[in-house]
């Protein structure tokens, strides 16, 4: 037998064993012949999916405002006011601006007499403060026009005295209610003066009323 045949590469049968028929590491592929990739593992099936507790997290910062869903009025709560007075009546709500307002001279001489114990950060701002001074304002004008009618002269009109706003006040009832957001259980319930406004309304004689302790007292 001719031993050489038995050597020949024709006669080695291809994909033989020991021997590899894929590219060497370190050689190009040849044309056509696509890299051979390692295989990657899979994952295991559990039969349902896996739940990320990442997911939905953002990459926003922590000091980010919240988005805005519901707008809330900016002037509730608040309280509202009603001073009745020879058939007339003048409605307020407490002042909410960066100043407070500028009180009638008697109602700021009034105030400036309070203690530390009458007084709080909303001093002035109430609506029976509001209420009192715009009356006695509108009232000192009146006044004002009047004699300003009935002589020739110049001059300025005197200032209005405390007896003379106590006269003008003379039976004068004043009442207060919340007013707050759709639900909420304070809504339209009266609001007694703080201590500043109730030691107002007596030096001024007003009297403070609650309705519905008025009706329950007509009702015995």
């Amino acid at each position: 037998m001719n031993t050489a045949s038995l050597n020949s590469p024709a006669s080695t049968p291809p994909g033989a064993a020991g021997q590899n028929t894929g590219p060497r590491p370190g050689r190009t592929a040849g044309p056509g012949t696509a890299p051979a990739t390692p295989a990657t593992p899979s994952a295991p099936r559990t039969g349902r999916a896996h739940h990320d507790s990442r997911v939905g997290w953002t990459a926003a910062p922590e000091d980010t405002t919240p988005p805005l869903h519901a707008r809330r009025d900016s002037i509730l709560p608040a309280v509202a006011a009603a001073l009745s007075v020879r058939g007339r009546t003048l409605t307020s709500t407490g002042h909410k601006g960066d100043q407070p307002p500028a009180p009638h001279p008697l109602v700021q001489d009034f105030l400036d007499t309070l203690t530390t114990d009458h007084r709080a950060r909303h001093t002035g701002r109430c609506p029976e403060t509001v209420l009192v001074s715009r009356y006695l304002s509108a009232t000192e004008a009146a006044r004002a026009a009047k004699r300003a009618n009935r002589r020739t002269g110049g001059g300025d009109p005197k200032p209005l005295t405390h007896g003379e706003a106590k006269r003008a006040l003379k039976n004068a009832r004043l009442t207060a209610r919340h007013i707050r957001e759709h639900g909420d259980p304070y809504h339209g319930r009266y609001a007694p003066p703080c201590a500043a406004c109730g030691a107002l309304l007596a030096h001024f004689g007003v009297r403070a009323v609650d309705p519905e302790a008025a009706d329950a007292k007509a009702s015995r």
